[in-house]
């Protein structure tokens, strides 16, 4: 599985990799700090989940959405923000954001989450991958 973290700040994006042990739960980490740089390794790789930010320096990270339809298999998109009001929760519902958490408080939540969805992938991978056997 890949994971593309797109943060604006380099410092937080590392910190997000390595306190949610990223590289250990998937096979390729994929990094950019802007919605131009996160839209060329879109277009280039097929990505499994994408966690992003909502405020980067060049554009809103809801941008990726439309691109993340077009994609041959679409990726999970995990919107990590600081941005929990109202008004916004409604934006990133109507976006068809996947997920929600909340970067100042939910981050644990968000470990959680991430090493329960790469277990689910890994096995529901593994029950599609076995052999059928032939029924006499």
């Amino acid at each position: 599985m890949k994971i593309l973290i797109v943060e604006g700040s380099k410092i937080v994006r590392e910190n997000l990799i390595r306190y949610l042990a990223l590289g250990n739960l998937f096979e390729e980490v994929l990094e950019a700090g802007t919605v131009k740089e996160a839209k060329k390794i879109m277009q280039k790789n097929i990505i499994d989940v994408i966690l992003f930010d909502i405020q980067l320096s060049d554009a809103s990270g809801l941008e990726l959405m439309p691109l993340s339809r077009k994609m041959p298999r679409r990726p999970i998109m995990i919107l990590c923000s600081n941005y929990k009001l109202p008004q916004y929760i409604n934006i990133y519902e109507n976006m068809s954001v996947n997920y929600f958490f909340d970067k100042s408080s939910e981050l644990a939540e968000l470990k959680s989450f991430m090493k329960k969805l790469v277990t689910d992938r890994k096995n529901l991978t593994n029950i599609n991958s076995k052999p059928k056997s032939k029924l006499n």
